[in-house]
């Protein structure tokens, strides 16, 4: 009975070893992706042999290749990977640091675990209209409505 006992014990070892090779969970430590992902946020990722344009990933950061980036893609050519953040303003990506060989991009975002109200997938890529939309009402939206010889307003 025990030897039954310690046989599922390794098996289940082995199990958790190889699916660990293949998944891992990490959490969201910054803005560069808001509102897609928000810091807190804890990720389900899994291997990925070659990114998609796109795919929010894990890469390994060309500054400091101790530490991971999450980031979409955002072009994949020949020249490599680039990497963009959602939050262009609060985030350092391929506008920084070009191109990544396609080899740094090691895992591909899965879905989120937690916080449990975020359960699910991460949401797509913004539109640029999304993305230019902050609110309020831009001052002149176009510069041709001032062309000389419209009606005044001030009139």
């Amino acid at each position: 009975m025990i030897a039954r006992g310690l046989v599922w014990s390794v098996l289940a070892a082995i199990a958790v070893l190889a699916l660990r090779r293949r998944f891992d969970v990490v959490e969201v430590r910054g803005r560069s992706m808001a509102p897609a992902l928000r810091p807190g946020d804890r990720l389900l990722v899994a291997r990925v042999a070659s990114p998609r344009v796109g795919d929010v990933v894990l890469a390994s950061d060309p500054r400091d290749p101790r530490r991971e980036l999450v980031k979409r893609v955002s072009v994949v050519d020949t020249a490599g990977v680039i990497l963009s953040g959602d939050n262009s303003s609060e985030s350092t990506d391929g506008r920084s640091f070009g191109a990544l060989p396609p080899a740094a991009v090691n895992w591909r975002v899965i879905g989120r675990y937690w916080p449990p109200d975020r359960i699910g997938r991460v949401a797509p890529a913004p539109t640029r209209l999304e993305l230019a939309d902050q609110g309020g009402e831009p001052a002149c939206t176009f510069p041709e409505a001032l062309i000389a010889g419209e009606p005044s307003l001030a009139g």
